[in-house]
């Protein structure tokens, strides 16, 4: 299902406050078929397969040009679906997982047989409990979880303009919201040992996370 062309050959136009179900169908249909899709998220594009398909998840990796050398973090709509991708949570960042605040991805151990390309072949899974109505509703119809990526080439600007989306050669479905509002991409928070570690600076700040536990540096 590679693109031919360095355009997009299909997008599919959607109200980023009530996404419609015809939309959110056509995105599954082709996840289901190993392809990869572009959606949006609170600020910025990600990208998307499924993520039990080792072929699929190869082929975002190749796409975003990581080779698999770098984790890809996945969008969960729903808590529970934490106990199927992380082995376990450690009791200190319950308080926070209970609360997770918006824009926070959070690392935990991964569970054995989660696929290495979404693990950069390490033993921790980075989580995100998304709740822009596109992005909620595309990982509930698809499953539960999805890769949230930033839609861009490794090394490249993330965006949430859905024209610099469209020109990513490979990718299969655009699901187009329009320009998103300004926004940066979502704190990282390693949580797997204390004081946890901020690996990537975003919209929730290391003060903010502290009120639920000792954080390095905050």
């Amino acid at each position: 299902m590679n693109a031919p062309a360095a355009m997009v050959q299909t997008r599919v136009r959607i109200d980023a406050a009530r996404p419609s179900p015809d939309a959110i169908a056509a995105a599954v249909r082709v996840l289901e078929a190993g392809g990869i899709v572009a959606y949006p998220t609170e600020h910025l594009y990600a990208l998307a397969c499924d993520p039990l398909s080792p072929d699929a998840v190869r082929r975002l990796a190749a796409l975003k040009g990581t080779a698999g050398e770098k984790p890809l973090l996945l969008a969960i709509a729903d808590r529970a679906e934490v106990a199927r991708w992380a082995a376990r949570v450690p009791p200190e960042a319950e308080p926070l997982l209970a609360a997770w605040p918006e824009g926070l991805t959070v690392v935990l151990p991964a569970r054995p047989g989660v696929i290495g390309d979404l693990t950069g072949g390490g033993k921790t899974i980075a989580l995100r409990l998304v709740r822009a109505p596109v992005a909620a509703a595309l990982v509930r119809a698809a499953g539960g979880a999805l890769p949230a990526t930033s839609a861009n080439r490794a090394g490249a600007p993330a965006t949430g303009v859905p024209d610099a989306v469209a020109r990513l050669a490979g990718l299969d479905l655009l699901v187009d919201a329009g320009v998103l509002p300004a926004g940066g991409p979502s704190t990282l928070l390693d949580v797997t040992a204390s004081p946890w570690r901020v690996l990537r600076v975003g919209s929730v700040a290391a003060e903010a996370i502290a009120a639920f536990g000792p954080v390095a540096g905050a």
